[in-house]
């Protein structure tokens, strides 16, 4: 009987964990999960010197510095929040350039954007970050 519980918990955590097809975008691949836990050391190690982060919608651009500096920031605004990202199948990722759509569940509200990477050598060069709705419905 204990093997049977076992394998039927196997089961579910297999069935319930979210699913992603190979993206082709290693760099993101390891972006959003450090993005989403505010891993500095990560973020850092995934962007170039001269990276430049750019969220259109509020009027602010970033250095690599400045964005590594704002994370403890972010980490507060994270607490008890979920995020889901894909890549745009409008917009076909290459090695040097690749759109994702991303939803951020904060606990008081929802933000839907698209996120426009440039990337170098297996390195983000330029993110430049557009709200593309208040709701993640549909996504």
């Amino acid at each position: 009987m204990p093997k049977l519980f076992a394998l039927l918990l196997s089961a579910m955590v297999v069935s319930t964990a979210p699913c992603r097809a190979e993206t082709k975008t290693p760099v993101l691949d390891k972006w959003y999960p450090a993005l989403f836990s505010a891993d500095a050391p990560a973020l850092a190690s995934l962007l170039t010197e001269d990276a430049e982060i750019r969220l259109e919608d509020i009027g602010i651009t970033q250095t690599k510095s400045e964005f590594l500096d704002s994370l403890g920031e972010w980490k507060d605004s994270i607490e008890g929040a979920s995020f889901d990202w894909k890549l745009d199948s409008a917009a076909p990722a290459t090695d040097t350039e690749a759109t994702a759509l991303v939803c951020y569940r904060f606990p008081s509200n929802e933000l839907y954007t698209r996120e426009v990477f440039t990337f170098a050598e297996n390195k983000i060069v330029k993110s430049v970050q557009t709200t593309e709705g208040e709701s993640c419905e549909g996504f």
